[in-house]
């Protein structure tokens, strides 16, 4: 993925950052190695309006990615990389795969901002504490915090998914949780 840096303190979703910090080398050099995508560097002639934070599309809509480029060049943070933090095996018959509630969830973040800095594959930053491109089922790539603070179970500033329907949003959260025994 070309630059790839694990920074402690990252929040939730994406925040503003005036300038990032290169990321730590143990050999004393950075990789500056071009990303696979593209990201635009001059933003405010991008000719695309920027969304804030917690902007939402209509229902059915999702941010395209020329936006989302445009939103990770803006935040200026350096790529997050994803693992697996739920510690559950999901075996072969995964029954999140392919189910209601997690095309539900899906769509509901993807029509968000916060989509933009949780997509690996745009160079989002966000993508280490969840990530939608993560192989496999994504809520797999989040931590019960992440998702507790997502479903705004938890606070944590300006993190919660903006969601028309935040009951069910904690419903499969809390579903997730217990999956995971927890």
């Amino acid at each position: 993925m070309g630059r790839t840096a694990l920074l402690l303190g990252f929040l939730i979703a994406c925040g503003a950052a005036d300038e990032p910090a290169p990321p730590a080398s143990t050999t004393g050099s950075v990789d500056t190695a071009e990303s696979p995508t593209s990201l635009p560097t001059d933003t405010a002639h991008s000719g695309l309006d920027l969304p804030h934070h917690d902007e939402c599309l209509p229902v059915g809509e999702e941010m395209t990615d020329a936006t989302c480029l445009a939103v990770v060049a803006h935040d200026g943070r350096y790529p997050g990389q994803s693992f697996d933090k739920s510690g559950v095996d999901p075996g072969p018959d995964d029954p999140r795969v392919g189910s209601d509630d997690l095309a539900w969830i899906t769509a509901e973040i993807r029509r968000c901002t916060c989509s933009c800095c949780h997509q690996s594959t745009l160079g989002g930053p966000g993508s280490y504490f969840w990530d939608l491109d993560y192989d496999g089922v994504w809520l797999d790539s989040a931590s019960d915090w992440s998702l507790r603070v997502l479903a705004g179970i938890q606070e944590s500033e300006n993190q919660r998914l903006p969601t028309d329907d935040p009951e069910r949003l904690q419903r499969i959260v809390e579903d997730e949780i217990s999956r995971r025994g927890r």
